[in-house]
């Protein structure tokens, strides 16, 4: 110790030291970080409580995704928010992330679908326009119930029909998908009311499945009886009161689209359930025609080319379809060395009403019918587009034929086709052609064209025509004369005679006031008559007096005698 030191430590002896004791009372300053580690461990447990389930979403790619801002909706509220986006293992997908709140635990299932909405121009529809301002999300539809899952495979494209939207799925069945795609709609009575969703092959390849959604409460119109048909593109038919177009809407020209009804000459069946498969049809003229089961297969043999003729052409008897083409062939014979071409045609009974009972079976029927002259024959259906159809007629004046058989078909007689016949008419033709003396005729022609120019560059035929000139010449002549001279004659006699009759009828009407008595000579006449009947009246009285006193001639009248 330094002098200095020792100096102050003897100063400091005299100080009072300070007494420690310990005090047994809580301090209130410790309250404070009590109460923050108090809240801390409730923030941290009311975090782990309510904490929704992590959950992992594959994408084929993560367009329009960002972690930490895309969110994931159901009805557009917001249930979830991504938080990671990393790429798969093998690169072929991406796996999204993504914290989902508790609420939408439950709805969590193996049936539940995610999907990117963007926006989209699909199936004639454009959707996810807001996405162009607010950026991508996710979509969400809970689907069924279902078993827990925290993993999905994301849709690449939205679902056509959310589990929340009511109506009912069927089942079509068709040969060929055609221009159908998911989002396709389906209409009824030419009102959009559903759509397909899916589609897939059978599993032999033979048909396509086509599953379509039909709106509520449209669904109910199906029945076990209901048809549908293919209404894509347009549907253009010819008939005698000329052409027609038609289709269920201009949307089904441009992406194709599927309609259905009830045949109006059916009644309606029962309320098709979602397990029925319905047939569709390639168009709407085919749901009318009835379904017939029974098909008798006969064999008709042409020697003529089938160019137009092809499967499932029409079988008619007198322009009434019978049956169908099923198949076309072609057969050489190497004995014969010949070409032939067998036409296996299907003709339907049910679609012939036969009156009274049927004796035998149908080919006793029909080896009569041969027997009576039923032939085949093809024939041309359309000019425009060389389609040909096998018409069958009967013919009482074919050769002779009975029913042969070629394996278990029977086979029908055939005649040449039509045209076949314009080929065998022209061929006739030109025979009757050949016939005709063309270098006679040449020659004939010839001398007659000859005659007639010597006839016109004869002086006589000039003589006859400048003859027949002055006769015109004086015709013409004569006939101005009539109009210079008789004509104004004419005239005059006429007016004169207009005035005649003038006066003629003044007279007559005179004579009519003559005779009606209205006039004052009348009166005068009268006047006169009534005094020579008096006078009359008095000769008579002084001849009755004369008579009876006849001295009165010499004694004059006085008083009469006693």
């Amino acid at each position: 110790m330094s002098d200095a030191e020792k100096e102050a430590s003897s100063g400091l002896e005299h100080v009072p030291q300070a007494v420690i004791r310990p005090d047994k009372r809580f301090g209130l300053i410790w309250l404070i970080p009590l109460v923050a580690a108090l809240v801390g461990v409730g923030l941290a447990v009311k975090a782990i409580t309510e904490a929704g389930p992590t959950i992992r979403i594959a994408f084929h790619t993560a367009e329009g995704l960002e972690a930490g801002k895309t969110k994931i909706r159901y009805k557009e509220v917001e249930i979830g928010r991504v938080e990671a986006i990393r790429l798969g293992k093998d690169l072929k997908e991406v796996t999204v992330t993504a914290k989902m709140v508790k609420d939408i635990e439950d709805y969590l299932t193996e049936n539940t679908r995610f999907w990117v909405v963007r926006a989209r121009v699909a199936a004639g529809q454009v959707s996810g326009l807001s996405t162009l301002f607010s950026g991508a999300y996710i979509g969400m539809d809970p689907g069924q119930p279902g078993k827990p899952a925290s993993t999905f495979v994301g849709l690449e494209t939205p679902p056509a029909v959310t589990m929340d939207t009511p109506g009912g799925y069927f089942n079509l069945r068709a040969e060929r998908l055609g221009s159908l795609d998911i989002g396709s709609p389906v209409y009824y009575r030419q009102i959009r009311v559903g759509q397909v969703v899916s589609y897939h092959m059978t599993e032999d390849g033979s048909a396509v499945d086509i599953r379509v959604f039909i709106n509520d409460p449209h669904h109910d119109r199906v029945h076990k009886n209901t048809r549908f048909w293919d209404a894509s593109g347009l549907n253009v038919s010819m008939g005698a009161d000329g052409v027609k177009l038609n289709t269920e809407s201009v949307m089904t020209l441009l992406i194709g689209g599927i309609a259905y009804e009830t045949p109006t000459n059916l009644k309606p069946g029962d309320v098709a359930d979602e397990r029925h498969t319905f047939h569709l049809y390639a168009s709407k003229d085919q749901i009318d025609d009835p379904q017939y089961t029974e098909r008798h297969y006969i064999v008709a043999y042409f020697d003529e080319a089938v160019r137009g003729l092809k499967k499932h052409a029409p079988v008619e008897f007198s322009g009434i379809k019978v049956g169908e083409v099923v198949n076309i062939r072609l057969e050489f014979d190497q004995k014969n060395l010949q070409f032939r071409i067998p036409v296996l045609l299907a003709i339907e009974p049910d679609r012939i009403d036969v009156k009274g009972h049927m004796n035998g079976d149908g080919e006793a029927m029909i080896a009569k019918l041969i027997a009576k002259g039923l032939r085949a024959q093809l024939r041309t259906g359309s000019l425009l587009t060389g389609q040909m159809f096998v018409n069958l007629s009967m013919d009482p004046e074919a050769p002779r034929a009975r029913l042969m058989h070629n394996g278990p078909f029977a086979v029908i007689p055939t005649v040449p086709g039509s045209t076949e016949e314009i080929a065998a008419s022209l061929a006739r033709f030109a025979g009757e052609l050949e016939k005709v003396p063309v270098a006679q005729i040449g020659r004939d022609l010839s001398q007659s064209l000859k005659n007639i120019n010597t006839l016109v560059g004869s002086e006589d035929l000039v003589e006859a025509i400048r003859g027949l000139r002055r006769s015109l010449d004086q015709i013409s002549r004569f006939t101005a004369g009539l109009n210079q001279d008789t004509a104004p004659k004419i005239d005059q006699a006429l007016v004169q005679l207009n005035r005649t009759l003038t006066e003629a009828e003044r007279a007559m009407t005179a004579a009519e006031h003559l005779a009606s008595g209205s006039g004052p000579l009348t009166y005068e006449l009268q006047t006169l008559m009534k005094q020579l009947a008096k006078a009359a009246q008095a000769i008579s009285v002084l001849a009755d007096y004369l008579q009876r006193n006849p001295e009165a001639l010499v004694f004059g009248k006085g008083d009469p005698q006693p």
